[in-house]
């Protein structure tokens, strides 16, 4: 029997290099079958009584099975299923993993979607046959949230003392946010005095705790052939990390080694048949999911009748505007259309705050008819300036005819809810486009012009020069709009623009005119030189420690870093930027590493705001896992 299984494990790998698509993570190599043969012995360990083939088909899928795009999964099945003709698979006991995991979810606020669980279950039996694995995929597939959910069930079933499992400790490290030297350790040029680098510092710290504790390295950043190659001996069967020192580290049995990339283009075969691959895609999550998690923040001044009003509204007409932006528009700069959702949702929150207040101790309350006509047309608002907010002036005009006969029913692909009273009076009039009226919170809400939001007259001072005077336009007020509204909310924001719109001017004199007593400005310009260290040095010049390890402003007080020229910095040879995946690891996870003694240094009560001009000249395109979590607003150039 053992034969002619072997030949069966050679000819599905065969199989799979000839027929499914090639993709720079999958690998056939010897390392991906002794991985099927570990994965067999532990279940043989487990089930002794069971068919073998029966262990090594359940083998292959486990292993294999996490890796594959959506499209390679059916001809997957087909290659198993001609091999391993009329096996049926006992259906696994995992009912107490699920639940932990289900209340985990519910924890971090997110959806229980069987497609999110069935890749928190890949992850972990992953976790059990490798040492090192990739969590892959591009932003807003649920990269991140997949291990932390995963972490905090392990937790809850150490707590209940079930399925012999442990708590978890975890570190984040991005590595292309440091150098090498500052990774890995380094010898002083001048001394020659050794000093340890972030990874070494916690790998040892690690490798030598005592506790039953699973530990996690998480490499959460772009992988390439310089940094992750030092790292070769350690995913390796000989599990020891080797440093410049001579000091060698061997990885203890509860350790793991977790990288997050967004693709392997520039990781080496080497790397990538040391690994196990797990792949997550964000369409095959979609933004229902988002859209749920976000029904449940609404405030609760909102009822039921409501919600319902605002799910149609979500059902009706997100995604025919995502389907149009993508296939008729071009954009200023490439975002997903999860993304575009997502930020919607963010604004809509933000323009919420009158309906939230209502009813509270000094504003009046507002009857249920007013609040559904604002809702409504704030929803249109919202969404004009975040789905159609990305893309460039021709576009806009052809998402303006698309958008107004959406809204006035005329698409019969997508009729409108009967929930939805839309009149004549609470859609955009018709002079103009819909990019030239915002909604005026007053009475039952009413669509004015961008130019009715410049209130008074400005003086011009006397000695003031000519350069520095600004003009209120359309364009002006729509930028202010948004940076008022997006600061109070604490919403990072990036506005996009050619050269000459003003970006920078307005911004500057914006966060000028901020009360001192609550904002301190911090403005920071980057160009083509700049580096990780230079950014993390000024922002940390604005910042006091708290206490031990926690940095921010003064109490009381909110930093904003405003980052000018966000996308100049020069690329690496592999693509990197390390300015920008320095800004991404303190916006994803809140934290940076001093550079002397790698210490933690949590940051707290900044605020980001960046401009920049669209990619092509010195500019260069930025990775899409930064721009997920911020707000983009772009601004054309001027009309004469």
């Amino acid at each position: 029997d053992s034969r002619s299984l072997s030949q069966k494990i050679v000819a599905t790998y065969r199989l799979c290099s000839e027929q499914l698509s090639s993709q720079h993570h999958y690998d056939y190599g010897m390392r991906a079958v002794k991985s099927v043969l570990t994965a067999a012995g532990n279940l043989k360990l487990k089930f002794t009584a069971q068919n073998e083939s029966v262990l090594l088909l359940q083998a292959l899928l486990d292993v294999n099975l996490a890796k594959f795009l959506a499209q390679d999964v059916p001809l997957f099945q087909g290659i198993i299923s001609d091999l391993f003709p009329g096996v049926v698979l006992p259906v696994p006991e995992r009912d107490v993993f699920i639940n932990a995991l289900k209340s985990n979810i519910k924890k971090m606020k997110l959806q229980a979607v069987p497609w999110f669980i069935e890749k928190i279950i890949q992850i972990y039996e992953m976790m059990l046959v490798r040492h090192g694995f990739m969590i892959v995929g591009d932003p807003m597939g649920g990269k991140t949230c997949a291990f932390k959910v995963l972490a905090g069930a392990l937790g809850d079933l150490y707590t209940a003392k079930l399925m012999d499992e442990y708590s978890v400790e975890y570190c984040i490290i991005n590595p292309k946010a440091i150098t090498m030297g500052q990774l890995y350790g380094c010898f002083d040029l001048v001394s020659h005095e050794w000093t340890d680098g972030v990874l070494a510092t916690a790998f040892r710290a690690q490798a030598t705790s005592i506790t039953d504790a699973r530990k996690w390295i998480v490499f959460d950043g772009p992988v390439d052939a310089v940094w992750i190659e030092n790292m070769n001996t350690v995913l390796d069967d000989n599990k020891k990390l080797c440093l410049m020192s001579g000091e060698i580290i061997q990885m203890s049995s509860k350790m793991n080694l977790i990288f997050e990339p967004a693709d392997l283009e520039q990781a080496s075969p080497a790397t990538v048949s040391r690994c196990g691959m797990i792949y997550l895609e964000p369409h095959q999550l979609g933004w229902a999911p988002l859209k749920d998690s976000y029904m449940d923040t609404l405030p609760p001044t909102i009822t039921a009748e409501h919600k319902g009003l605002i799910n149609d509204m979500f059902h009706w007409l997100i995604q025919p505007c995502l389907d149009f932006t993508r296939l008729y528009c071009k954009f200023f700069v490439k975002t997903s259309p999860m993304h575009l959702a997502y930020s919607m949702m963010r604004l809509y929150s933000c323009l919420m705050g009158e309906i939230a207040q209502s009813g509270q101790e000094d504003s009046e309350e507002m009857s249920s008819q007013q609040i559904t006509l604002w809702l409504q047309g704030l929803f249109l608002f919202a969404t004009v300036w975040t789905v159609g907010a990305t893309i460039n002036g021709e576009s806009r005009k052809k998402f303006d005819t698309f958008f107004r006969n959406l809204i006035l029913g005329m698409d019969d692909n997508n009729p409108r809810p009967k929930s939805v009273k839309l009149t004549k009076n609470n859609i955009f009039p018709e002079r103009g486009t819909v990019y030239d009226y915002y909604f005026k919170k007053v009475g039952s809400g009413q669509w004015t012009l961008w130019t009715d939001y410049i209130t008074t007259e400005k003086e011009i001072p006397s000695g003031a020069k000519v350069s520095d005077l600004i003009i209120p336009t359309v364009e002006t007020a729509r930028q202010t709009f948004f940076l008022e509204i997006y600061i109070l909310h604490k919403i990072p924001l990036l506005l996009l623009g050619p050269t000459g719109t003003g970006k920078s001017v307005l911004t500057n004199n914006f966060l000028v005119q901020l009360p001192k007593d609550r904002y301190i400005p911090n403005c920071i310009s980057l160009s083509a030189r700049t580096s990780a260290n230079q950014t993390q040095d000024i922002i940390m010049s604005k910042l006091d420690r708290r206490k031990k390890g926690i940095y921010g402003p003064p109490v009381g007080k909110e930093s904003i870093v405003f980052v000018d020229d966000l996308n100049m910095p020069a690329k690496e040879i592999y693509g990197a930027q390390p300015p920008i995946e320095l800004l991404r690891q303190w916006i994803d996870h809140g934290h940076w590493y001093d550079r002397k003694d790698t210490s933690k240094l949590t940051i707290i009560n900044v605020l980001f705001i960046s401009a920049m001009g669209p990619p092509g000249g010195g500019r260069n395109d930025i990775t899409g896992r930064f721009t997920r979590h911020l707000n983009v607003v772009s601004i054309d150039s001027f009309d004469d």
